[in-house]
């Protein structure tokens, strides 16, 4: 019996060493990976920080527009004047815009949303004020454009160059689109003095979520049909199909239309 008690003394004792063993060994393992990866990862993020931020600065200045570059080229210019065409309803409107977007180097999908959110690109849209009346694709005040004729506020060409011009100044003179876009909306005065109101805000806001969708929507419906290489436009794959798309593939545009 004595030799028994023994005998499960020493195994228990010897059970309880390794046990410790393991687990000191276990501990400064796991403990020197972890300071080692902690130092690792510190040592990463604190190596170069000014490159690091530069570089991301640089890479979203240099950004290629890519609804631009299809625009620009031949080779797809009728894909994307299509694809727009099938959003607006009108290959005139689409062709407008397209236009001036490419001359005042705006992004189109930035441009379209505008357009959107000021008219629905309806040509005739009107919208009066206290003071002034706002009309046409891009909702230019009577004010600020003095020079034009009732008519010209209507004529889908000029309704674009103007406002398009009128962004360009607005987000050259802000310094960013999101401020360009507030002034374009609520006048230079108020954003300046901080005094933008939410309702502008909020006229942001549906322009950036609708130009997503359409970044989305062209990355998914026609970007990835071709391959923009050091410039050169190419076919992805298989010869290049017919561009013209009907608007009920835009499940992601849907919600836009909504009156």
């Amino acid at each position: 019996m004595l030799r028994r008690k023994i005998h499960l003394i020493s195994t228990v004792f010897i059970v309880v060493v390794l046990g410790v063993g393991v687990s000191v060994y276990w501990f400064k393992s796991s403990g020197a990976l972890l300071f080692s990866s902690v130092e690792d990862k510190t040592e990463w993020v604190a190596m170069h920080p000014k490159e690091y931020r530069d570089a991301i600065l640089k890479a979203n200045q240099n950004k290629i527009d890519i609804m631009l570059t299809l625009y620009r080229d031949p080779a797809s210019k009728e894909s994307v004047i299509s694809f727009f065409e099938a959003i607006t309803h009108s290959r005139q409107i689409a062709e407008a815009i397209l236009k001036y977007a490419d001359d005042f180097e705006l992004e189109p999908s930035l441009v379209f949303a505008l357009a959107w959110e000021e008219s629905r690109y309806n040509p005739r849209a009107v919208n009066k004020n206290k003071a002034s009346v706002d009309r046409g694709l891009f909702q230019l005040n009577s004010k600020s454009f003095p020079s034009l004729k009732d008519e010209d506020f209507y004529n889908p060409d000029l309704n674009a160059r103007y406002g398009i011009a009128h962004l360009r100044w607005c987000m050259d003179l802000a310094g960013s689109e999101v401020a360009g876009l507030a002034m374009y909306n609520a006048g230079t005065t108020r954003v300046r003095s901080d005094s933008t109101p939410k309702s502008t805000l909020d006229y942001i806001s549906r322009i950036q979520t609708f130009q997503t969708g359409i970044e989305q929507l062209f990355q998914q419906e026609l970007a990835s049909r071709w391959v923009i290489a050091e410039g050169v436009v190419k076919p992805a794959g298989q010869k290049n199909q017919d561009s013209r798309i009907a608007s009920v593939r835009f499940p992601l545009l849907n919600a836009f239309r909504q009156p």
